[in-house]
């Protein structure tokens, strides 16, 4: 069976924690939904309600913090990594527009001790850039990320 590491435990704990409007410590149907947002998750309605039902072991209409946790190491290993990616895109685009700018990039680069100059990020971005927009939307992002996942 599959287990959550030490930080996959403390960083659902927090956003459960976070999510949970009223502070009862279980989590509706609503919120549920802005769990699995906050997480990277791409869910439609119909999906987070089947998916509440699933959690709902006891069948209270709640969803706790130990039914959560307990299913999460059931999500499968691809969709768990997209959303981790897709959560990590969001947290690298400061200003929210949806892409990441060249000078969002070398600040990542820069921050994760591997400056780049102003030209080198342009290079690496152009890399993926399908639409030549000169910044990386999240499906040149992945492609970058998986073409130095390659390497």
């Amino acid at each position: 069976m599959a287990h959550l590491t030490k930080q996959e435990r403390a960083r659902y704990t927090k956003v459960f924690l976070e999510v949970d409007e009223n502070g009862d410590g279980c989590l509706n149907v609503s919120e549920l939904g802005a769990l699995c947002s906050v997480l990277g998750y791409r869910m439609s309605p119909k999906r987070v309600a089947n998916l509440f039902k699933s959690l709902d072991t006891d069948k209270n209409a709640r969803v706790t913090l130990d039914e959560f946790l307990v299913a999460m190491p059931t999500v499968p290993p691809k969709e768990r990594k997209c959303a981790n990616l897709r959560r990590l895109f969001r947290s690298l685009d400061k200003n929210k527009d949806g892409v990441l700018s060249v000078d969002e990039l070398s600040h990542v680069m820069e921050s994760a001790e591997v400056p780049l100059s102003r030209e080198e990020t342009m290079q690496l971005i152009a890399q993926v850039d399908r639409d030549g927009d000169n910044q990386l939307n999240y499906e040149e992002f992945l492609e970058l990320v998986e073409s130095s996942d390659k390497r």
